[in-house]
């Protein structure tokens, strides 16, 4: 079961045998991959996350958070033990607006967990993300920063 609610385009609808139509291909099959992502993220699979996105990952996280910066594959990877260590559930996404255009798919969302403490982490985002090759191996992502920073803490100086 998906933990991301997004309505499905049709991706039959474009003709075959076009270059237009690879292309498309190509597309759908990253917004495919950006989803399967967020459903990995969503089940805490690491192992999983880390096979959709490439080696040479440059993942970006807004400023003013403890999860602000420029991440490579590993340090990004990291973060979610950050993230999960008081999750009483997983976080769930629902994404609103999903548009791709060559290699990019950019996402808005809001996310939901359950926090041992009883309060909810429930941020906004909007992801753009970059692909090769099937995988992800670039990333803006803004947040909501007050609120990130009200449930996990302000970054220290």
């Amino acid at each position: 079961m998906s933990c991301v609610e997004l309505p499905q385009p049709d991706l039959a609808a474009s003709p075959s045998g076009s270059s237009g139509a690879r292309a498309e291909g190509a597309l759908d099959a990253n917004k495919r991959a950006a989803l399967a992502l967020f459903d990995a993220i969503s089940a805490a699979d690491i192992d999983l996350i880390a096979g959709l996105v490439t080696e040479d990952l440059k993942w970006w996280v807004s400023p003013s958070t403890i999860f602000s910066g420029n991440y490579d594959k590993q340090a990004w990877l990291a973060n979610f033990e950050k993230l999960f260590a008081n999750a009483a559930g997983p976080i769930r996404f629902r994404f609103d607006d999903m548009t791709g255009e060559a290699d990019r798919v950019c996402l808005t969302a809001k996310g939901n967990m359950p926090l041992t403490n009883g309060d909810t982490y429930a941020s906004d985002y909007h992801f753009l993300l970059f692909f090769r090759d099937g995988k992800i191996y670039r990333c803006k992502e803004y947040l909501d920063s007050a609120h990130v920073s009200m449930i996990f803490g302000a970054p220290t100086a």
